[in-house]
């Protein structure tokens, strides 16, 4: 027979558990940093250029207008070494953006960090082996407790079949350290799909067994290839050919599957390429077909844009859309597509000139 401790003995003693297990999970949560619920099925998150000054507030901007929900750009390599900086510049462990971005969890929202661009020099190119690379991005992924990175691959570097490989074998590696990781691609894009060297990278992706969560299309500067005074249906076009070529690539996925792995990045405003200007008409066009297909994200270069140029001037800057509107008026708009259950995360203004014969879809040449 067990011996019983006197009953008041036994109240003492489940106190002082219950009060120490409180203080340790009050540890617990002051030792953690503030995280997101996760990523709505579907959302809304346009490009922030973090290489201008000042830097573009999340934190304020969310309180201020709702968008909670943010793709910073750019990481690359300034130097051609193998070392993650934000714009070639600035090292990932420097703290960069880190307070903003934990009081923006706070509230519920959360970040993704893209890698690559129209300029400077992407790290698959600059790092010479697989394990070099995967190690750079794992730096940037622990750095910033990521769910969610992004690859805007264009230019030379999407055509760079060596440098494509070992990006794949690097983010295949990379999900299998961090289970859960969600990783997108932002490609170049016409009206009548993904350019070839989109469709070369996706099948390579597939090949090394990289579990591509979104292909990001950049719906913008087509060139004399699409009508310019309807740049909503030419984004719309473009989403429509690419849900075509991702049901060949993952034949074994529901039409409702592909279109949420469909994400549509326009550049609002006046494109590099003139005439093209995406309005606030094409924005809720696109943002209406995006809503009755289920498509998983939109984005926007960028959101330092969202307002009118200066006296209303009508020139291409990468700090205001060139057109006649109010101050994130885009974000606004295309904010209402946010929604749907959330998943768990495991300068001076300088016109530019028409271009002739344009690369398909790559973002602005005001990139960072």
């Amino acid at each position: 027979m067990q011996q019983r401790l006197p009953r008041p003995i036994v109240f003492v003693v489940l106190s002082l558990l219950l009060t120490a297990s409180l203080l340790v999970g009050w540890q617990l949560h002051q030792s953690r940093p503030a995280q997101a619920a996760g990523f709505p099925t579907h959302y809304f998150a346009p490009y922030v250029d973090t290489g201008l000054y000042p830097t573009f507030q999340l934190t304020q901007t969310a309180q201020q207008i709702g968008v909670k929900f943010y793709t910073l750009a750019f990481i690359i390599n300034g130097g051609g070494s193998c070392q993650a900086e934000w714009n070639g510049t600035t090292p990932v462990n420097q703290g960069f953006l880190q307070s903003d971005i934990s009081n923006l969890r706070a509230l519920g929202g959360d970040v993704i960090v893209s890698f690559g661009g129209a300029n400077g020099t992407e790290l698959a190119q600059a790092c010479s082996s697989v394990s070099s690379l995967q190690a750079q991005y794992q730096a940037v992924v622990t750095n910033y407790q990521l769910t969610h990175v992004d690859f805007d691959i264009e230019g030379a570097a999407i055509a760079d079949s060596a440098s494509v490989d070992r990006r794949n074998k690097a983010l295949a590696a990379l999900q299998a350290a961090n289970p859960g990781l969600f990783v997108s691609y932002t490609l170049p894009v016409m009206p009548s799909g993904l350019t070839q060297d989109g469709i070369n990278l996706l099948q390579n992706a597939i090949a090394n067994g990289v579990n591509v969560g979104m292909v990001n299309i950049m719906a913008m500067d087509y060139g004399s290839s699409a009508p310019p005074n309807q740049m909503g249906q030419n984004a719309i076009s473009a989403a429509q050919s690419t849900f075509n070529q991702l049901k060949s690539l993952y034949p074994n996925k529901s039409n409702a599957q592909l279109w949420a792995m469909i994400g549509v990045t326009p550049m609002i405003g006046l494109n590099d390429v003139s005439p093209e200007v995406f309005t606030l008409q094409d924005a809720q066009q696109l943002l209406s077909f995006a809503q009755q297909n289920g498509l998983g994200e939109l984005s926007m270069w960028s959101a330092g844009r969202d307002q009118p140029c200066p006296n209303n001037g009508a020139y291409v800057s990468p700090t205001c859309s060139g057109i006649q509107q109010q101050p994130f008026d885009f974000s606004k708009l295309f904010n209402q597509f946010t929604g749907g259950s959330s998943t768990n995360p495991t300068p001076t203004p300088t016109p530019q000139p028409a271009t002739p014969t344009p690369t398909p879809g790559r973002m602005s040449i005001i990139h960072i």
